[in-house]
């Protein structure tokens, strides 16, 4: 099974659209909780996705043991550099969410956005222990700015049977207030100082890690990157996506409500 660990602003929406368009009816895109994602939350969903290929959110998380007999769990992320992320999450926030804070106030007060992908993986802004989690799990960690050689690497090592052909999804309208924060030398320094985790984890994945994929690829990978760009938006699977959104929001939400109430469910 497919495990996407999706950080946010990191292309995230766009991988859940391949896992839709690749799966249909057996993927399943899970809410942000407190607690995260667990196994026991799998098998409640089990009851509802029986053919199970697949699962991402905001609620899955790198440092949740998940554990279900004869599953062999892969799990892949995709990381951005930090200071980037961190501008477009609070860009974002103002644009999609009407945030009204200034950022000089919200870059410090607002925690969980701080470290942000350290954070998903290890649970804390603990380097050592994301990176040890990575190895322990062999989690895939593509790079948002390199997205289609990333695709063409977790497709080519870790599913093979994925339909990686997509179309960008939630994309900002402006990056105007983003690029302003990363220019600006005081709120660039906030973002550095918020995110000292993330760019030492961000520096070991670009330097370490994400080589290592390109050279189990082997010399061809350049070419067939290539080549996927002249094709990548020709062969979605509109019925897996239409269908797999049917059953999200038609039976899985509504159940996903009643048991969060406490309603019992036949």
């Amino acid at each position: 099974m497919l495990v996407f660990i999706h950080i946010s602003k990191t292309g995230g929406n766009t991988v859940n659209h391949i896992l839709r368009s690749s799966y249909g009816l057996c993927h399943c895109q899970v809410p942000e909780e407190d607690p995260p994602f667990s196994t026991h939350d799998l098998q409640r969903l089990r009851r509802v996705y029986p053919n199970l290929k697949s699962i991402g959110g905001h609620g899955v998380r790198g440092y949740v043991e998940l554990q279900e007999n004869g599953t062999e769990f892969r799990y892949f992320t995709f990381m951005r550099h930090p200071l980037k992320r961190h501008a477009s999450y609070f860009q974002f926030k103002v644009q999609g969410q009407g945030l009204k804070d200034v950022f000089e106030e919200w870059v410090v007060q607002r925690e969980w956005p701080r470290n942000r992908q350290t954070k998903s993986i290890a649970g804390v802004a603990d380097v050592a222990e994301a990176i040890r989690i990575i190895q322990a799990k062999n989690i895939f960690v593509g790079l948002t700015e390199r997205f289609d050689e990333s695709m063409v690497l977790l497709k080519a090592l870790m599913a093979n049977d994925l339909n990686i052909s997509y179309r960008r999804v939630n994309v900002a309208r402006s990056n105007t207030l983003a690029e302003s924060l990363l220019l600006t030398q005081s709120t660039r320094q906030m973002l550095i100082e918020a995110n000292q985790a993330d760019l030492e984890l961000y520096n070991f994945v670009t330097q370490e890690l994400y080589p290592t994929y390109q050279r189990e690829y082997g010399p061809s990978l350049e070419a067939d990157v290539a080549r996927y760009r002249q094709t990548q938006s020709n062969n979605f699977n509109y019925w897996n996506l239409t269908l797999c959104r049917l059953k999200h929001y038609m039976l899985y939400k509504p159940l996903l409500y009643r048991y969060r109430r406490g309603i019992k469910v036949v």
